[in-house]
């Protein structure tokens, strides 16, 4: 403002009082020969200055033509000739020169020098020699700030720059763009081309590429886009930003109609006056815009200099310079004026766009334009997207498209149950109808709701998507994304980092995690003799022989051992006879009661007896317990991996061998974890030999099954379920752990990613998602044993193991009630001819006592007395005369009254008692 008022001081010392107007004003002009439009407007403009006749100025245009086959100097010669002509202000020359000879001759003389291209870049030292010069096109330095902000604005996270070589501007447009790949080559490429090459070269260079910033003149445009077309560069949702603003100029007729050109483009152009088309006034009935940039930039860059001379010429008298230029000799008198005139322009700029076609304009210092507005539009329909300030915002705009080509969405999925997989009859049927699946019924629902029309596109190798560390390349789905193959990716497609870091994925459709496959060995069906395995056949007639023996050797020892005979009657201080208790029956019990830990309700008195027992004691108790640790041994399903309970048990043993996919997500979570167990897990894998790796989930199951328990495979939970649901020899082993999500792959910055999220939300919320996971993991026709399979895992025995105990429990009862019967019966026999009835009589008179379970005492008959006294005698009796004749005596003492009148047992054993010790007997 200092300089301002210096200026304004120094011009009304110079011109006060003079009151004269100037008449007629000569501009000056340099144009190719070639530029007949920007000419034109640089005419048209000054005639249309001239017929308002509102300052009583006639602004006089001289041109001076020149040719790209010139130099500098003849270049300087026509500058100069302008200068001695007296020309107020010197416009041009466009960027078609390479010398700023013209700035350099307008600094040295006071003449205004304005330009309507862009120009290179200055140093310090340049924009000391360059102060007479303004440029009302946008300055490169903030164009190229522009241009990054609108790219980071479409969220790219990989792109490719492509501009011309032979543009000596071209780096500093892009030049924020052009550092990025400074930092990073793998986000940022950069590729050039040559006006008239093979261009179909270039784009072979970054074939599938879905994100390119193309600067390219609007002349040859459409020749360099029909060139990417082979290359799917201009596929459907790759999206190309066109940096030249004077896109519009190009001729997309041929593209718009063009099946196979579908990419989305956007292009940049300053935007236009917003009150241009309002403003009636009668410069706009004439201000017509050719729609073509640097006419227009003309016409604002006449309209600018005739507003400042306007401006001083109400107060002041201008004068023409009248200077006489030598470049061998400095000028010693410039054009005072030419500075006020320089310094007015840079001020009314600011201030009023009623009468430039791309609104207000402000300059730095150096004369660079550094204050516009951009449009961001689609140049092939031109409709308008977003607009751009110098603040660095950008305002999107609400557009209404009905015109867009119909997208049918290409859907990459590979082959694997139960989420892709080709029908039986597939060879006849085509498209989408030939495959079932989850993901079919999936992206259906999606596009139910979506309003799409999509097609599957397996891939070729049917992975889910590896890096290549050596080509720096993806396979698999991930890689059909990148390269611009396909518009998503579905099946069992994990969220990692690695692949979130080249493509994008929805929010989650499922949720899983990661445990062990294993097998199921079949529970084998036991003998009914099962019981009887702890030990050989050979060991159970041993001990059967043993049992009979060590009774024999008893029974041998008992009767030499004195003391083991004892007087049967202890009342009887002088007994006749002896009586030992061990007899064949006594024996052999006892020696089968104590292998069998029952007991004897009697036990030997001498020594050696004692010691003979104690022995067969420790026997049967080796015995005993050697069955009894044995038996559940074999009783039970004893499994290799019955102690393998996870990824710590597994990691922890040698015997099972274990594996995944390899370089799939789950061999990612080993690989890549710093969790102890993991780690130690990954590096057993690794260390195999054989790989225990496989590349598909069907390879792995295959190889759980064919190994028999030997080998585990580490899956993810769906996959998991979905065979155990179908195989009975498949199981589940272990807790879920490494919590993983499947969702819908798509390339970077999809815009449709957010509404496939959205569809996803809310088939969630419906329950789709519930319903397709049921319909396609239950198994209708599963018919597993699901009692066995669940008790498997432990050591409880079922019947089938322990039946053969029941048998012979059962057996054992059959023979006593056998035995038990037949005694019944005989004794019937008895109890019949003694007291004279039917055998019939005597049978239902026995049953309905047998059947009296509430009464214990019975009634003895004579007979049964009879027979009930000899017991009672010693058994060791029988065997010598004595006992005869005492059993003949006993039969007399039987037949006394007293005891044929006994009641009861008790009153039985009270008149033996009564009779032993009576005199008489």
């Amino acid at each position: 403002m200092g300089n301002f008022l210096i200026i304004l001081i120094f011009a009304i010392t110079i011109y006060v009082g003079n009151g004269q107007r100037i008449k007629t004003l000569n501009i000056g002009a340099l144009f190719y020969d070639d530029e007949y439009e920007i000419e034109e407007s640089f005419v048209k403009t000054i005639n249309l200055i001239n017929s308002q006749n509102e300052v009583h100025i006639k602004l006089n245009p001289l041109i001076r033509r020149l040719y790209e086959t010139e130099g500098s100097a003849i270049l300087e010669n026509k500058a100069v000739s302008l200068v001695e002509n007296g020309v107020a202000a010197i416009f041009g020359p466009s960027s078609k020169t390479d010398s700023d000879i013209v700035s350099l001759l307008c600094n040295a003389t006071g003449i205004p020098h304005i330009l309507f291209d862009y120009l290179s870049e200055e140093n310090d030292m340049l924009k000391v020699n360059h102060r007479m010069t303004i440029n009302v096109f946008p300055s490169q330095a903030i164009m190229s700030k522009a241009y990054a902000d609108i790219v980071q604005n479409f969220v790219w996270k990989k792109f490719t720059i492509v501009y011309n070589s032979e543009d000596a501007s071209a780096p500093y447009r892009l030049q924020d763009l052009l550092q990025l790949k400074d930092i990073n080559e793998k986000i940022v490429r950069v590729r050039t081309f040559k006006r008239g090459g093979d261009y179909r070269i270039l784009w072979k260079s970054i074939k599938g590429e879905r994100r390119v910033v193309l600067d390219c003149p609007p002349d040859i445009l459409v020749d360099v886009l029909n060139a990417s077309i082979p290359f799917g560069i201009t596929a459907q949702f790759s999206h190309m930003f066109l940096t030249n603003l004077n896109t519009q100029m190009a001729n997309f007729d041929d593209l718009r109609d063009n099946v196979t050109f579908a990419v989305n483009i956007t292009a940049a152009r300053l935007k236009l006056r917003e009150s241009l088309n309002e403003d009636m006034n009668v410069w706009n009935s004439t201000d017509l815009l050719t729609m073509k940039l640097l006419p227009d930039l003309v016409h604002d860059a006449v309209m600018l200099f005739y507003l400042a001379v306007k401006n001083i010429s109400v107060m002041y008298k201008i004068n023409p310079p009248q200077i006489t230029y030598n470049y061998q000799q400095e000028v010693e008198d410039p054009w005072p004026m030419g500075l006020y005139i320089n310094r007015i322009m840079k001020v009314i700029a600011s201030s009023d766009d009623s009468h430039f076609h791309y609104g207000f304009m402000q300059f730095d210092d150096s004369g660079h334009r550094n204050n516009f507005t951009l449009d961001i539009y689609e140049p092939v329909d031109n409709y308008l997207l977003a607009t751009w300030d110098t603040d660095g915002h950008i305002s999107q705009k609400e557009v209404e498209i009905t015109n867009l080509k119909k997208i049918v969405y290409k859907v990459a999925t590979r082959i694997g149950e139960p989420y892709f997989m080709l029908k039986e009859d597939a060879e006849n049927r085509t498209g989408n109808d030939r495959y079932v699946g989850y993901a079919v019924d999936l992206i259906t629902e999606i596009a139910n709701v979506l309003k799409f029309d999509f097609l599957f596109v397996p891939v070729a190798d049917n992975n889910y998507g590896k890096l290549n560390k050596e080509t720096n390349q993806w396979d698999g789905i991930i890689g059909e994304l990148i390269n611009n193959d396909a518009h998503m990716g579905i099946c069992d497609l994990t969220i990692t980092q690695k692949r979130k870091a080249v493509v994008d994925f929805t929010v989650p459709f499922m949720q899983l995690g990661i445990s062990i496959l294993a097998y199921e060995k079949p529970i084998e069906q036991k003998p009914w003799n099962a019981f009887m395995e702890p030990f050989t056949n050979d060991v159970w007639v041993y001990v059967m022989i043993s049992i009979f023996i060590i009774a024999f050797l008893f029974l041998f020892m008992a009767r030499v051992s004195s003391s083991e005979w004892q007087n049967p009657h202890a009342c009887n201080k002088d007994p006749e006879v002896l009586e030992n208790t061990w007899d064949i029956s006594n024996s052999f019990w006892l020696t089968m009661g104590s292998i069998m830990t029952a007991g004897s309700d009697i036990l030997p008195r001498s020594a050696p007896m004692r010691t003979f027992n104690a022995m067969w004691w420790i026997f049967a108790i080796i015995v005993t317990n050697s069955y009894t640790a044995n038996l559940a041994a074999f009783l039970t399903n004893s499994k290799m991996e019955g102690d393998i309970k996870g990824v710590e048990d597994l990691a922890k043993q040698s015997a099972v061998k274990f594996g995944t996919i390899q370089g799939g997500s789950t061999y990612t979570l080993f690989s890549e974890s710093n969790e102890t167990t993991f780690r130690l897990a990954y590096n057993m894998m690794q260390s195999e030999e054989p790989s225990v790796y496989t590349k598909t989930n069907d390879e792995g199951v295959e190889r759980v099954l064919k190994n028999n328990g030997t080998y585990m495979f580490l899956m993810e939970t769906t996959s998991l379920e979905y065979n155990t649901e179908r195989n009975c020899k498949l199981k589940m082993l272990g807790e879920t752990f490494g919590e993983k999500h499947y969702a819908i792959a798509v390339p970077f910055g999809a815009e449709y990613r957010s509404n496939l999220s959205v569809a996803i939300l809310k088939l969630g919320e419906l329950g789709k998602l519930f319903e397709l996971k049921k319909k396609w993991w239950s198994y209708e026709n599963n018919d597993c044993p699901q009692q066995e399979q669940g008790t498997s895992e432990n050591n409880d025995l079922n019947f089938s193991e322990v039946r053969g105990i029941f048998y012979t429990l059962f057996v054992g009862i059959f023979v006593a009630y056998v035995v038990g019967i037949t005694e019944f019966l005989i004794y019937v026999q008895h109890v019949a001819a003694e007291e004279k009835l039917t055998y019939k009589e005597a049978l239902i008179k026995e049953l309905k006592f047998v059947m009296k379970v509430w009464n214990n005492k019975k009634p003895i008959t004579p007979g049964c007395s009879t027979r009930a006294s000899s017991h009672m005698s010693g058994s060791t009796d029988k065997s010598s005369k004595s006992s005869k004749s005492r059993r003949s005596e006993m039969f007399k003492i039987d037949s006394r009254p007293e005891l044929l009148e006994a009641r009861s047992i008790k009153s039985l054993k009270s008149a033996i008692v009564n009779n032993i010790r009576d005199p008489r007997i």
